[in-house]
């Protein structure tokens, strides 16, 4: 799970029971050749079920998003 600290959402789609957040951290990069990663993770919270999915998102991917 990311530290709610240095993270920045990018999305929450939510009702009053239940949600969908995607969130990035602001912490330094994971350096891989000349690509960089961030953690992120997408959390599912409902009354039926709670979790995350830890992932990782590229440079590359945060420009596009932005598009």
């Amino acid at each position: 799970m990311i530290d709610d600290a240095n993270t920045l959402e990018l999305f929450r789609f939510a009702d009053p029971v239940q949600s969908v957040i995607f969130r990035v951290t602001c912490d330094a990069p994971m350096v891989t050749g000349e690509e960089r990663y961030y953690a992120a993770e997408i959390v599912v919270e409902s009354d039926f079920i709670n979790g995350a999915v830890g992932l990782h998102i590229s440079d590359a991917d945060l420009d596009e998003w932005g598009h």
